[in-house]
């Protein structure tokens, strides 16, 4: 009988532990009102919390990027499971402002800092074959937690109330995240099957037209081709969060229930599946940037729809092709800085395109909310995000004429 590969466990734990993650990031939708209506706090001072979150993040992953290099997976996961758990119960709790901002802005930031980079960064160096689809099981679980947590936090502000919801939602992480973390092992790549790995991945590189130079992370940012890509992780970013943590509040503010609302961005989580396994199927064969780009085009196209989005199934078909582009990035994201870097460094370089991705959020989010509170509109906010991501997509017909530099 042939022996199970070990890297299909270590995505197995992944795709939970980043399904646990969802909770925080699609959940922070769902509370906007009801904390806004405990407390008469504004829509962008208290999306600001979820900013603050995504920066530190972003600052955090660039020493989590240089950890996993050193010291592997398990005692980072471990830390992220603990700040997640215990950010959603001291949430429970807040009653300013400042508050919200500490308590979320430093949970979220820890356990997406210790669980987003050391999972794909462990994935990417278990495998050289069939990269591109196990890089996308993670995110299909980040999907699928999307799909219950709205509905999921919903049915229980409705049942319970927003502190209760918190401290239901403060055990998850406990029971899931810790204990699985336990079971994560340092990728073959730093231990003793490294030259053998590395033999391999000469040849998959050459396959597929690829730089065999493996760059540092001070190599990687003297060149072009890093900017361009952190811009394009940066449009991503801003675009996704913007919608991720406003939509429930545009649809309600156009008509539509609270109810049906949460479900619009649960569809989107849910379809958000099929783009992260059926995009990451597809860059196994026609590669990581050209698959970025068409998912980029997508994005920026239903960004345009949503401008004129007032009915319930115009929602749902912006949901639909919103989600599956969103969810078809995710896995690209560290495929693509693979391809054009290398692996070895991969923690470093990973951990400073995290912080290009969660910077465009930390814009994004609170963005569109102070534009609403100013204007009582979310327009100008989507027209923004509209242009960046139009530049996002240039910056992309560039990086597919990135020629090989073999060594």
């Amino acid at each position: 009988m042939k022996r199970l590969h070990y890297g299909w466990v270590v995505v197995l734990i992944a795709f939970f532990v980043v399904a646990t993650n969802s909770l925080a990031i699609f959940g922070f939708g769902v509370f906007l009102k009801p904390l806004i209506a405990e407390f008469g706090w504004e829509r962008g001072a208290l999306s600001s919390a979820f900013s603050i979150g995504l920066l530190i993040a972003g600052i955090l992953s660039l020493v989590s990027g240089r950890l996993i290099d050193r010291y592997g997976p398990r005692i980072l996961i471990t830390v992220a499971g603990i700040s997640l758990g215990t950010g959603f119960l001291l949430m429970s709790q807040v009653s300013a402002l400042w508050q919200v901002y500490l308590v979320w802005g430093f949970s979220v930031a820890i356990a997406i800092s210790c669980s987003v980079v050391p999972t794909n960064v462990t994935i990417a160096r278990w495998f050289t074959e069939k990269r591109g689809i196990a890089l996308a099981i993670p995110p299909a679980g980040f999907s699928l937690g999307g799909v219950i947590a709205p509905v999921l936090i919903q049915r229980l502000i409705d049942t319970y109330d927003w502190q209760q919801s918190f401290l239901i939602l403060g055990i998850i992480p406990f029971v899931i995240t810790v204990p699985l973390a336990q079971l994560m092992k340092r990728s073959p790549d730093q231990v003793e099957s490294y030259s053998r790995m590395d033999n391999q991945l000469v040849e998959d590189v050459q396959s597929m037209s690829l730089p065999i130079l493996e760059l540092s992370f001070n190599q990687a940012i003297r060149t072009r081709w890093f900017w361009f890509f952190g811009f394009m992780q940066f449009a991503f970013g801003f675009c996704a969060q913007m919608i991720i943590v406003h939509l429930p509040s545009y649809a309600t503010d156009v008509g539509i229930s609270a109810i049906v609302a949460a479900g619009i961005l649960s569809v989107s989580a849910g379809v958000g599946i099929v783009g992260n396994l059926g995009i990451g199927f597809l860059s196994d064969r026609i590669g990581g940037r050209l698959a970025l780009n068409g998912c980029l085009v997508i994005i920026t196209l239903s960004m345009v729809w949503l401008l004129f989005t007032e009915e319930s199934w115009m929602f749902y078909i912006f949901a639909v092709v919103f989600g599956v582009a969103r969810g078809g990035i995710i896995p690209l994201l560290t495929l693509v800085a693979a391809e054009l870097f290398g692996l070895r460094h991969l923690g470093s370089i990973g951990g400073a395109f995290l912080l290009c991705s969660t910077f465009g959020g930390v814009l994004g989010s609170p963005f569109a909310g102070f534009i609403f509170d100013s204007s009582g509109s979310y327009s100008l906010a989507f027209g923004i995000a509209i242009a960046i991501g139009a530049l996002a997509v240039i910056l992309g017909l560039f990086l597919l004429r990135y020629k090989s530099q073999r060594i």
